[in-house]
């Protein structure tokens, strides 16, 4: 019997590699790279998998220089405002998850708006972890406990508080770049999490290679400790 698979999240990686390896801007890499989301994000939608979630921007990836920040910062806008028909069009839902309140005012404003226009969307949910880190939404999820004042706390109740209270369990990771590491993601969500690492850049990730780590996916004996 095939496995179902209704939440794939992957970490989009090795855009800045892809461009230093054709020879261009870093901006260059990402830009392809929203490509390439945009293209995974359509087959997933035409495959009815309920729930994709990518990882944009991790609260690590403060550390890198302020040109790169600023010029991805720059792209995230102009996705949130400017290819917001790409959501609306394909029916998709624009959910996005992270410390976005810690974001500049004008991405905020953007990232508000696009999650308003697709709020009655019906089709699959787009999570983009912005601004994210899985322990920090560790420590966010605490806080929020503590704050309703909840005493008797259970995997419930961390899902509830959780950035994803309504999702489905995360079936499938899939990391690009060839790096065969977590990076702090997901982590209240990836207990069961089957890990699939494809050593393309995410740039090059294509259909083919798409599929294969789902048929590979379905496969599996998922026993879930048992």
């Amino acid at each position: 019997m095939l496995n179902t698979l209704n939440h794939i999240a992957i970490i989009m990686d090795g855009n800045r590699r892809w461009a230093k390896k054709n020879e261009l801007d870093q901006i260059e890499g990402h830009r392809k790279g929203i490509e390439t989301a945009k293209f995974i994000a359509k087959y997933c939608g035409n495959q009815n998998i309920k729930e994709l979630t990518l990882y944009a921007f991790s609260m690590q990836n403060w550390k890198r220089s302020k040109v790169e920040i600023k010029s991805l910062l720059k792209l995230f806008s102009t996705l949130f405002e400017d290819k917001s028909h790409f959501f609306i069009k394909n029916n998709f839902q624009f959910n996005p998850i992270g410390r976005i309140d810690e974001l500049n005012e004008a991405v905020r404003k953007k990232i508000n708006s696009l999650k308003n226009k697709t709020k009655s969307n019906n089709g699959m949910a787009i999570n983009v972890a912005i601004n994210y880190g899985g322990i920090e939404e560790i420590i966010d999820t605490y806080k929020r406990i503590t704050l309703n004042g909840e005493k008797n706390i259970d995997e419930k109740i961390l899902k509830k508080y959780s950035y994803l209270p309504e999702s489905s369990e995360v079936d499938l990771i899939i990391r690009t770049g060839g790096y065969s590491r977590i990076s702090n993601f997901l982590n209240l969500h990836n207990s069961y999490s089957e890990i699939e690492i494809s050593n393309i850049l995410w740039p090059d990730f294509g259909q083919e290679d798409f599929e294969k780590i789902l048929s590979k996916y379905k496969k599996i004996e998922r026993n879930y400790g048992k």
